[in-house]
């Protein structure tokens, strides 16, 4: 992938306006940075919600939403998300529950989302050491008055043609088949930015992660949406290469005004 020159790095505020534009985004774009101090007007996440991910949706569902951060202290959030974000050590018994449960926790409740607990030890020992780079996590919108070298990565929501459209286009500029664009196992949490914010260090770089994998969100998250994480290195990229890509030149198929119906073949038996 050809980097972006600082020159022509654009701030914040156009940043999300240009990819928003790429995905014809009907929800709005967060962006993810950490910083030691709390924004003005920035509220804990779960004041919104005890899920860090449904909290971050309804960010993006409405835009009266201020900034949300999150910290370590935060014992009101989600734990397992909490461990996500490297914010907090795993419980000793959550490796059951996530699992096939065991009755000396939580009543033996399970969320069978890995086999065994020993996958999901393996699991979170091939993610790496993921480590925050401020006190404050912070979700908020793309505004100016954020420092554009401050960015981790950006958090959107679309439907399939817009997210299919959106992975084209981080693929545009790269070679790669392969790991341009990941859909990683692990929470939702996970996918929207512990991995594509840079914080788990076996995840890799530069890759735009799609999703969710985990079905805990189904309740709150649409059918038709899914989740893009995306580095802000490669935000910067897409952004330069959208008006060359076949978003700008070839439009009506990226986002075509009809779509062509597919219609059952018929086998005349006279024949």
């Amino acid at each position: 992938m050809a980097k972006v020159a600082v020159s022509t790095m654009l701030n914040v505020k156009e940043l999300g306006k240009k990819l928003t534009a790429a995905g014809r985004l009907k929800l709005r774009l967060l962006c993810v940075y950490c910083t030691d101090e709390i924004p003005d007007g920035a509220l804990p996440s779960y004041t919104i919600d005890r899920c860090i991910a449904k909290a971050v949706y309804t960010s993006s569902l409405f835009d009266e939403t201020p900034p949300l951060y999150i910290e370590a202290a935060h014992e009101q959030c989600c734990g397992g998300g909490m461990v996500w974000l490297g914010l907090a050590e795993p419980h000793p018994k959550l490796k059951y529950f996530v699992t096939v449960g065991t009755p000396d926790f939580r009543g033996g409740a399970a969320e069978h989302l890995k086999a065994t607990p020993e996958l999901f030890e393996e699991t979170m020992k091939r993610a790496g050491k993921i480590t925050p780079s401020g006190k404050y996590i912070v979700i908020g919108p793309c505004t100016d008055d954020i420092e554009l070298e401050t960015i981790k990565s950006l958090i959107l929501f679309a439907g399939s043609e817009q997210i299919r459209n959106l992975c084209g286009l981080a693929q545009f500029n790269s070679s790669d088949l392969f790991f341009r664009t990941v859909i990683p196992g692990g929470p939702t949490c996970s996918t929207m930015f512990a991995f594509p914010a840079g914080m788990a260090e076996n995840a890799p770089k530069g890759s735009a992660y799609v999703g969710p994998t985990d079905p805990t969100g189904n309740p709150w998250l649409p059918p038709d949406l899914m989740i893009m994480g995306i580095p802000a290195e490669l935000a910067q990229q897409m952004a330069a290469d959208l008006e060359e890509s076949f978003i700008c030149k070839r439009s009506r198929i990226a986002y075509p005004e009809k779509h062509t119906i597919i219609k059952p073949q018929t086998t005349d038996t006279r024949k």
